[in-house]
């Protein structure tokens, strides 16, 4: 008979390992399919293996799994809290429209909240079969066989990179593995538990594969043998290009043609060590042509500067006490900067001049005969810019008006964009009541509206078709530049001035000394963003790309005073007065999060903390009433369970000969008032067709009267016992 693992103790070990492999599971499906929300699905695997861990009766675990299922979704996908009035018709109504959509074939109208629904159904059942192999087969290869597998497809078919991944999976599943197989070993050696003795054994199998694991990782590598399959099969199943290759990822110059896969490389760009995560800005284009982006015309000034001059800019720069450096190494020299945001001036540790555009703000590199000079390794001082919330709350979308016309460039559109472009724009944007949370509401608008981030199946628009408006109706499915420049347009649409910026994103961490990070920083990093421009606040940058996340730093902490901002190169009109913060009722806010959050009293929270309790008073009661009436099936197998775990002797025996007597009772085989055990145990067998009774009986009074212990198969009287105790269940 399979025994389960000795105690609590190792059951925990491995469960924590089990969560850790399952979030590898999780992160790539989350990061390809832009699900977002990845803490609340690890919520909810923590909570099924806790309930599996402690072997909650199923009707309680599952009560307390769809009690969650429907906050999540409720949490996620709706504006009203958990415990109101239209919880239960939202989720009525979201029932009805799904359910129509499958059964009518329109599997693509089965709305988000639905397939996470359906996802962590999915997740709900890989548990249970985990936990029957863990702690039943002990045996989790085939599992462990099935995870590597399924990130190593990812990692050649898809743009998610799963080397580390696998790595992490295979230390994890080693460790798992040689725990379950000491356990599995031990089991079938019929040996008294001694769990100081097993650990002595497993602690050094661990420590073991975890050093053995370090070495391997950090000893040099060959590249990959094999070419990339991608294009191979593509071009043989015929979706390749014919020959031509797909574009090469990286930072280019010409932006005229937005659309289309690229091919993906990871050789490594430059190298920058850093105390904060940055995004790597280049240049900017404010020119939308309806099929991508050039520079406008116009004369703009060319601004110079020596080595460890302050370099103006017009965005704003931080506090003065946060100012910090970061060294940076290219390995691939290029003749411009990398800039920083809050950055203030450059080092090279070499005769250099920077000519900054004004136009562009793109500073190119030069020697000091004129002649281009690329940069190996340079340091740029810079102060992080620190936003605060109050002030941003303050910009009045009335403001936008009085804006100079220097700003028109950052407001042109092409007759040519369609007006349901500029409707979409019109309806993210009608109930917001600052320029700030207008923005706001159009980055949000991609993360809750179906849109997928991918390279490789990129439509490139028709020459009568807007790259723009077949991205946001007909295909919802793009990189970067596709959601940069779709924002960027539906910003300009409600007369919110934005611009376009190319650069790098912040890369991949790598060691850290003396709480300096090194980032590594591919042509795979290659990134495109948008900054709008705020009334009162100035230039300020926005992430609205699936899967990625800006470095933005909001204070929070309201005060009566608003500190000025630094001055730009050329200073633009702002309004001359700021109107005051509208003391109004708090509204409504797009995210459904804030919308549960926003506002919220002691009364409020009061309110809500009685419906809680009530709902989980019934619950409880509901459950309880449920369990004793349904103790007759859950009691016995509770106590096999247990009786499982024990070891086979005189003392387990006769407690589990009671707790069979007790059973019997309960199915209406209760002893009479002094009937002999021989005879109970007769009519016992009569009743259930068995003659079992009868044998453990005759060992139980050989026990009671006879004290004999020596002659007695306990394996076999407790398999025994448990088919008996099946049989009160049947």
């Amino acid at each position: 008979m399979k025994k389960s693992l000795t105690n609590l103790g190792e059951l925990t070990f491995a469960y924590i390992i089990i969560f850790f492999i399952l979030r590898e599971w999780l992160t790539p499906v989350m990061e390809l399919t832009n699900t977002g929300m990845l803490h609340l699905f690890l919520v909810f695997i923590g909570l099924a293996l806790v309930l599996s861990l402690l072997q909650i009766h199923p009707l309680l675990s599952g009560t307390i799994k769809i009690v969650y299922i429907t906050w999540f979704v409720v949490f996620s996908y709706s504006k009203y809290p958990f415990l109101s009035r239209e919880t239960i018709p939202y989720l009525a109504n979201e029932w009805k429209l799904n359910m129509l959509a499958i059964t009518s074939g329109n599997f693509g109208q089965v709305t988000d909240s639905f397939r996470t629904i359906l996802f962590l159904a999915l997740i709900w059942m890989l548990i249970y079969l985990i936990h029957h192999w863990v702690a039943v087969r002990k045996n989790i290869f085939y599992f462990l066989a099935l995870t590597v597998f399924f990130i190593a497809t990812l990692d050649t078919f898809s743009d998610y990179d799963g080397k580390v991944a696998i790595i992490k999976v295979l230390i994890l599943g080693l460790i798992l593995t040689g725990v379950l197989t000491i356990e599995r070993l031990w089991i079938q050696s019929d040996q008294p538990v001694d769990v100081a003795k097993k650990w002595l054994i497993t602690l050094p199998m661990i420590i073991s594969i975890l050093f053995v694991s370090v070495v391997a990782f950090s000893l040099p590598k060959t590249g990959p043998t094999w070419a990339d399959p991608v294009p191979f099969i593509k071009n043989v199943t015929g979706y390749g290009n014919g020959g031509s290759g797909s574009r090469t990822v990286g930072y280019g110059e010409d932006d005229s043609q937005l659309g289309g896969p690229f091919q993906g490389d990871d050789t490594l760009v430059f190298t920058a060590k850093s105390q904060d995560r940055h995004y790597w800005r280049i240049d900017t284009k404010d020119t939308y042509t309806s099929k991508g982006w050039v520079k406008s015309k116009g004369t703009f000034e060319q601004l110079v500067y020596n080595e460890n001059m302050r370099i103006p800019s017009s965005l704003p720069i931080g506090p003065s006490d946060q100012v910090r450096q970061t060294e940076i190494e290219m390995a691939m020299p290029m003749p411009f900067l990398l800039q920083t945001y809050g950055m203030i001036s450059v080092a090279t540790g070499d005769d250099a001049i920077f000519i900054q555009d004004t136009h562009n703000e793109k500073i190119t590199v030069q020697q000091l005969d004129g002649k281009a000079k690329l940069l190996e390794k340079y340091q740029l001082t810079y102060s992080k810019p620190v936003y605060k919330d109050e002030e941003l709350q303050l910009s009045n979308p009335a403001m936008l008006e009085t804006l100079s016309s220097d700003f028109e460039r950052f407001l042109q559109l092409p007759e040519t964009v369609p007006q349901r472009v500029k409707d979409l724009a019109i309806r993210i944007t009608q109930n917001q009541s600052s320029v700030y949370e207008q923005i706001k509401a159009i980055e949000r608008y991609f993360t809750m509206n179906s849109f997928i981030y991918d390279k490789n199946e990129v439509a490139i628009p028709a020459e009568d078709e807007d790259y723009v408006d077949q991205f946001l109706f007909e295909t919802k499915m793009g990189y970067c530049d596709n959601f940069s420049t779709s924002m960027i347009v539906l910003l300009r649409s409600v007369g919110i001035p934005a611009r376009w910026v190319k650069g790098f994103a912040s890369g991949e961490e790598g060691a850290t000394v003396n709480d300096v990070k090194e980032y590594h920083v591919t042509n795979n990093n290659a990134h495109s963003w948008v900054e709008a421009y705020i009334p009162g606040t100035g230039w300020m940058e926005f992430e609205p790309t699936i899967g990625f996340t800006s470095n933005v730093n909001i204070d929070y902490d309201f005060t009566n005073e608003t500190p000025q901002q630094e001055q730009p190169v050329k200073p633009e009109e702002q309004p001359k007065e700021q109107p005051e913060k509208q003391l109004e009722e708090e509204k409504e806010e797009h995210s459904p999060k804030n919308a549960i959050v926003a506002g919220v009293g002691f009364v409020e929270i009061w309110k809500w903390l009685k419906y809680v309790l009530i709902v989980l008073s019934i619950v409880l009661l509901f459950t309880g009433i449920t369990l004793f009436v349904k103790r007759k099936t859950w009691l016995p197998k509770m106590h096999i369970h247990v009786y499982r775990r024990k070891e086979a002797d005189w003392t387990n025996f006769d407690a589990s000969y009671q707790v069979l007597v007790k059973q019997l009772a309960r199915i209406g085989l209760r002893r009479k008032d002094g009937e002999t055990l021989r005879v109970f145990a007769e009519r016992v067998d009569a009743a259930l067709e068995t003659d079992e009774m009868s044998t453990l009986t005759a060992v139980y009074e050989q026990y009671i009267y006879g004290n004999s212990t020596q002659t007695s198969d306990f394996i076999k009287l407790k398999e025994i016992w448990e088919n008996l105790i099946n049989r009160t269940i049947g």
